[in-house]
Formats: C-alpha cells, structure tokens, sequence
C-alpha cells in the first residue's frame, strides 16, 4: 500500500495550513533508530502502523518488514474493504519468510470468505508463524471452518488462540511440537474427541484454557489426556466434561508442574477431582466451581504443602474440608444457595491469613478453624444467620490479638471455641475498661478447656462473659 501524502498549496490557505499541520506533526517525532522503530510498530495494529509509517520519511515503508500482522475489522468498515485490506497487506508481506504474530479478529464469515480465510491460514503457517489468534464475533452457524487442517503439522507455532470457530479433524494425526499455550474459547468441536488429540498433539503445551459456550454444550476431555501433559504450568476449564479413564499407575507427581488451577461448572466424579490434585505437588492457586454428579459423601481437598490460595464457588455437597495446606494464606468460599455448602473446615492451615465468606441466608453453616492461628484478616458476608456454630482450637499468648480474632466472629450466633490453657481467656482487668466486647452481638459462647491449668473458674466466667454473649457455657474435657 502507498504512503499517503498530504498535497502543500502554497495558494490555498487550507492546505496552507494543512502543511503546517504535517510539518509540525513531523518535527514532533524524535530521530529514532530502525530498530526501535521496528519494535514499536510490531505493539500496533497493521492498520495503525501504516498510519504512523505515514508520519514521516524515516518510517516510511517500515510497516512492511514487521514480522507481526494485526487484522481486526471494525464495526463501521465494509466488509468487503476489510478481506481487501487483508488480502493487500499480505501480498506485501509476501517476500518476506518469518511472521512471528498473525492476529486475525472479525465480525462474521461470509461463504464467500471462506476460501481466502484458509488461504490466509496458510499464508501464515507456510512463513513459521509462531502465535496464531483467530477469533469471530459472529458465524453463520452452518459455515464450517476447517481449521485445524491447515495446522496439523505447523511446527513453529508457540501459542493458538481460537475463539467463536468452528473445529474438525479429518482423522489425520496433529502435531504441533512448540505449542505451549492453547485457548478454545467457544469453538464448536465437529467431534467431540477433538480436543484430547489436540492436547495430545502438543507435548510441551503449558497453558491450557477450554471455555464452551454453555453447561448445554460441555467440551469433554479425558482425565488421562491432562495427566500426560507433563509440562502444564496454567490449567483453565469452564463447561467442561472430564472423564475418568486414565490407568492406576501412581499419580503423584505426574504433573509436577502445574501451579495454578481454575475449574468453572466442570463436570467430573470426585475421585477424578482428587487424582488431578494429589497428582500436582506444586499446585499454589486453585479456584473450582464443580458439579459431582452422584456424590454422596462430602469432598475432601487433600492435603497440599504447596497450596498458597483456594476458592469455592458452587459445590453440590454439604461439606468441603482442606486439610494439611501449611502454605495456604488466602481461602474464599462463595456460596450461591442455601441448600448446598453446610460446613467448611480448615484444618492445619497454620499460615491462614486472609478468609473470606460470602452466602445467602443460611439455615445451618458450621465454620471450623482448626490450627488457623495466623488469621488477621476475616470478611464475613452472610445475612439473616438463623444457627451457626464457629469452632477453633488456636493458642492465644497476646489477649489483644485474640480479641481481634474473635471480633471478626461476632455476626454469628453461635460459637464454640476450643482452647488448652484457660488462663489465655481471662482477659486483664486494664483491657476489659478500654477494649469494646469483642462478641457482644453473639448469643451463645461454649468454650471447651482441655485443662483448666489453675485458673479460678469464677475469674474465667467473668473474662468470658465480658466478651458479650448473651449465653455462656465452659465444658472441660480432654481433647
């Protein structure tokens, strides 16, 4: 494509000042090398890196020798001009033999477009493109797009973006070697194992994110697939059948890793849950948002050293349990109705910092704090509790400090609280004139004591009935 220039009239006061315009806007830009020049251009869309070649001589042409091609049609362009200003540019392109980006975003495919989209395709993997985005704001749900047939040997390309496409494999083997991040994000799948030969086809792949367009149109990917994907670091699902088919060989370890996991209205047993996690020793964040279906018992997070955060979303079961995660630092549990989580126990995280809960009114939720001593900072978002029941067993040096904790504690209605040494609860006289009732809105307080250690019983029950509860009860008992 020409560089567009702007005519300088001497004659005419409009294009006198049009020529001031341009030379000011000229002598604006700074004398850069080629090379960063070059490297700028390669952040801007085709479209914007031909305008600011026009700028000035020094960018003049430069556009052309970028090795990254950036198309995304816009709402108010034709159509027609939008597939002839691709096909131009990548004629220009033609003698050149690297692309390292082909990004490629339309509004919709027409069948008439259908032969210069493969073409384009193959334009970019015949010149060792390295990242491929494609992605359509619209499709004529009967135009199939075979993409994957261009690609089924495409050896340079790193990172494969797909969104709004429709997918088919022929049968034929995929291999695609450097692929190390991959992302289907509403694809329609022609055969439903498409994806596991995809992922199968990609040994070094790294991020892996599947997102279907609906819980109506899972996508269906088999446990032994992500378990063979060794090298996964980012593993990404959202409506997404996964089945339980891989062998008995021991797990731990088998994706050693993977670090970040985020499940959304997955589909999958529990005991398939679990091999995905005992299975990542390296795991720190893990969000889910799962359905087991004919799951009667409640689902345990097994223990993981390595786990730094954790969110629940929607779980059809009454109890979740996380147990042994000493790394663990942040835990948010969102609940969506009444009737699925009852109770959540957090049991060993002693590096626990930051909890955050958020439900509906609840009849009945239990939240159970075992060795959790680090927690400083509780966000609590339940409204209209009707029986509630909060349990710890955390040792206590610093009375200010667990008359903090307990504060973050006084919007239920009733709490149980397992301590060893009765003397941590009798609180300094001093303390109780200056400091507000930690629990003055609770309305039972039972306190177990594994061994009372001296203390006056008379001097413990007036310590805890200054925290505020309306009902008190101190059973001692061995623990």
């Amino acid at each position: 494509m020409a560089t567009r220039k702007i005519p300088n009239h001497p004659n005419t006061n409009k294009n006198n000042l049009k020529g001031k315009q341009n030379s000011m806007a000229t002598a604006t830009i700074p004398h850069l090398p080629v090379l960063v020049i070059h490297h700028v251009l390669q952040f801007l869309p085709t479209k914007h890196a031909i305008r600011m070649s026009s700028l000035c001589k020094q960018w003049a042409g430069l556009w052309c020798s970028v090795p990254v091609l950036d198309f995304e049609e816009e709402e108010d362009m034709p159509h027609a001009k939008f597939i002839n200003f691709v096909d131009r540019c990548l004629e220009i392109h033609e003698k050149y033999e690297h692309i390292d980006k082909f990004r490629l975003h339309m509004k919709f495919c027409l069948f008439a477009d259908r032969y210069k989209f493969n073409k384009w395709l193959a334009f970019a993997v015949e010149r060792r493109v390295k990242e491929l985005d494609i992605s359509f704001s619209y499709t004529h749900p009967f135009l199939d797009f075979a993409l994957l047939s261009p690609l089924h040997n495409a050896k340079s390309i790193t990172s494969l973006n797909l969104e709004n496409a429709t997918i088919e494999n022929g049968g034929e083997p995929i291999s695609l070697p450097s692929l190390k991040t991959l992302s289907l994000t509403r694809v329609r799948l022609q055969v439903s194992s498409v994806i596991s030969s995809l992922i199968s086809g990609c040994p070094c792949i790294q991020y892996l994110s599947l997102t279907s367009s609906s819980s109506s149109d899972y996508y269906v990917i088999s446990m032994q697939t992500l378990l063979d994907a060794k090298y996964l670091t980012s593993l990404n699902l959202e409506f997404v059948l996964i089945t339980d088919d891989s062998n008995n060989d021991p797990l731990i370890g088998r994706l050693p890793c993977l670090k970040t996991v985020s499940l959304t209205t997955v589909n999958m047993h529990y005991g398939t849950f679990a091999q995905l996690i005992s299975s990542s020793p390296s795991l720190e964040h893990l969000s889910v948002s799962i359905f087991f279906p004919h799951y009667n018992i409640s689902p345990h997070i097994l223990p993981s050293s390595s786990l730094k955060s954790f969110e629940v979303g929607i779980f059809n079961s009454d109890v979740v349990q996380v147990s042994g995660a000493e790394s663990l630092e942040s835990c948010t549990l969102v609940l969506e109705s009444p009737r699925q989580i009852k109770c959540i126990r957090l049991d060993g995280c002693k590096n626990l910092k930051h909890l955050s809960i958020r439900a509906p009114p609840l009849p009945n939720f239990t939240l159970q704090l075992h060795g959790c001593k680090h927690l400083v900072n509780v966000s609590l978002d339940i409204p209209k509790l009707y029986f509630t029941r909060i349990s710890s067993n955390v040792e206590w040096r610093n009375f200010y400090s667990l008359a903090y904790y307990l504060e973050k504690f006084q919007s239920f209605e009733n709490i149980s609280l397992y301590i060893d040494d009765a003397e941590a609860l009798i609180f300094p006289k001093n303390m109780r004139k200056f400091y507000d009732p930690p629990l003055r809105t609770v309305n039972t307080l039972t306190v177990f004591i594994s061994s009372p250690r001296g203390a006056k019983d008379s001097k413990l029950r007036h310590s805890l009935f200054w925290l505020g509860p309306k009902s008190l009860s101190i059973i001692y008992s061995d623990l």
